[in-house]
C-alpha cells in the first residue's frame, strides 16, 4: 500500500500494489514535457533552513494528481530525492525540482497550486508587485508530440502553452527550434531574477544534456518488451516490473552509462516500455523513458552528470545511449552555463557513420548556451556499423 507519509532521505519507497496493476497497452505519446523551476540560484541562497525536501510525500502526491500521474517509487541520496513516476519522473533537490512527464499528462496544471503548496509548507513566496511568479529562474521544453490532438487542454498546441505560462511568469520568452515538421523543440524559458556571473569551469558547470529518440531500430526496441500480465507479483514485498526493470538495465547496459553504478531504480510497463532513473555521486541524476512500439517507438536520455568526473565527455555518452536503442532519427541539447572541453566536444561533433545531420543551431541565452543538433539515418550506411567521431 501506498504509505501516507514520505521522508526525504529514506533510502526507499516502492507502490507495489501500482506497479502489479499498470498497463499502457494503447498507443502511447513518448516524448515527454520537461518542467525544471529553480526556486533559489543554489540551496546557498535558501534564506531559511527549508527545503523542498522537506515536502511530505502525501503533498507531492496531490501535486501529481493534477498531471495525471502517480509514484510508483522513489529513491534518494543526501542531495536529491528522484521519484519514478506512471509516466516518467520527478527529482526534488533541496532549491529546485525538474518534473518530466509523458502520455496525456498535464504538466503545467500543478504550477498554481505547487507555488500555493511551498508557500504554506516553507514559507516560499515568489509572487511579485504584478501578481506574478519570480522564481529563479524556469524552464519549459519538449519535442514536437506524435499524437498532438490526444493532449488535454492547454498541451493541444505550444502556443496556449505559453500563454498559459506567461499568466504565471514575466520576462518569459519561447523558441521553436529545428526545421518546422513532427521532430522539432520548443523552449520556454525566464529570465534569471538575480545577476550571476555565467560559470565557465568544467567542475562547478549546470548543464542538461537530452538526447531523444524516434523510429528505433525493431531489435533494439524488443528488449524492452515484456510478456508479464498486470496483476501479477512475485510477493507481498517485490513486483515484477520493478524486478523486470532492473533486469533490463542490467543487460542493455543503462544503470552503467558513465561507468559506474549508482543508486538505480527502474520499472518494466505491461505490455512493453521501460522508465530508470540513477542517481550518481548524489547531487546528479540521469533518466530513461522508452516507448518502444514500432508505429511509434521513442526513447529519451537525460541527465544533469558532468561526464567529465567519470572521465568521459557527453560524445561519449551519446555513443553509448545510440548503440542500445540505434534509432532512425534523434535531436539531442545541451544547455550550459559555460562552454568548457565538454560543451565543446558536442559543438565539434560533424562526424557520425550511418547518420547525416539535419541541424545544428547555436542559442546564447541568459547565462546558458543552447545547442541543438538533428540527425537522421543515412540510407548509405549500415546502421549496425554506427561510431562516431568527433570533427573540428
Amino acid at each position: 500500500m501506498t504509505p501516507v507519509s514520505y521522508q526525504a532521505g529514506d533510502n526507499a519507497f516502492v507502490d507495489h500494489e501500482l506497479s502489479v496493476n499498470l498497463d499502457s497497452t494503447e498507443a502511447f505519446e513518448g516524448p515527454e514535457k520537461l518542467l525544471e523551476i529553480w526556486f533559489y540560484p543554489s540551496e546557498k541562497d535558501i534564506p531559511n533552513d527549508q527545503s523542498l525536501r522537506n515536502i511530505d510525500y502525501d503533498s507531492w502526491s496531490k501535486i501529481l494528481d493534477l498531471v495525471n500521474c502517480k509514484v510508483l517509487s522513489i529513491k534518494s541520496s543526501s542531495k536529491v530525492d528522484a521519484f519514478l513516476l506512471s509516466e516518467s519522473s520527478l527529482f526534488v533537490y533541496n532549491h529546485k525540482l525538474i518534473l518530466k512527464t509523458c502520455g496525456t499528462t498535464t504538466t503545467l496544471h500543478c504550477l498554481s497550486s505547487l507555488f500555493q503548496l511551498i508557500q504554506n509548507k516553507l514559507g516560499w513566496n515568489f509572487l511579485n508587485e504584478n501578481q506574478k511568479f519570480e522564481p529563479s529562474k524556469v524552464f519549459y521544453s519538449r519535442r514536437s508530440f506524435m499524437f498532438p490532438n490526444k493532449q488535454k487542454s492547454i498541451h493541444k498546441n505550444w502556443t496556449d502553452e505559453v500563454d498559459y505560462l506567461n499568466q504565471f511568469f514575466e520576462n518569459g520568452s519561447h523558441y521553436l527550434i529545428g526545421r518546422i515538421d513532427n521532430n522539432h523543440w520548443h523552449l520556454y524559458t525566464t529570465s534569471p531574477t538575480s545577476e550571476k556571473e555565467t560559470i565557465h569551469h568544467d567542475e562547478d558547470v549546470d548543464e542538461t544534456f537530452e538526447i531523444l529518440m524516434t523510429e528505433l531500430s525493431p531489435d533494439r526496441a524488443l528488449q524492452f518488451h515484456t510478456s508479464r500480465k498486470p496483476g501479477f507479483e512475485i510477493d507481498e514485498e517485490h513486483d515484477l516490473g520493478h524486478f523486470l526493470g532492473h533486469s533490463t538495465s542490467n543487460n542493455t547496459g543503462l544503470n552503467n552509462v558513465y561507468g559506474e553504478v549508482g543508486e538505480h531504480d527502474a520499472f518494466a510497463f505491461t505490455p512493453c516500455g521501460y522508465s530508470s532513473n540513477t542517481i550518481l555521486n548524489d547531487d546528479s541524476y540521469y533518466t530513461l523513458h522508452v516507448t518502444p512500439e514500432r508505429d511509434w517507438s521513442y526513447a529519451s536520455f537525460e541527465t544533469n552528470v558532468n561526464p567529465l568526473k567519470y572521465g568521459i565527455t557527453n560524445v561519449e555518452v551519446l555513443q553509448r545511449v545510440l548503440n542500445v536503442f540505434k534509432p532512425h532519427k534523434f535531436q539531442f541539447t545541451l544547455f550550459s552555463s559555460g562552454t568548457g572541453e565538454d560543451f565543446e566536444a558536442l559543438r565539434k561533433l560533424e562526424s557520425l557513420k550511418g547518420y547525416k545531420k539535419v541541424d545544428k543551431i547555436l542559442y546564447d541565452l541568459d547565462n546558458y548556451y543552447l545547442l541543438y543538433v538533428s540527425y537522421q539515418i543515412d540510407e548509405a550506411h549500415l546502421i549496425n556499423s554506427l561510431s562516431i567521431n568527433g570533427g573540428n
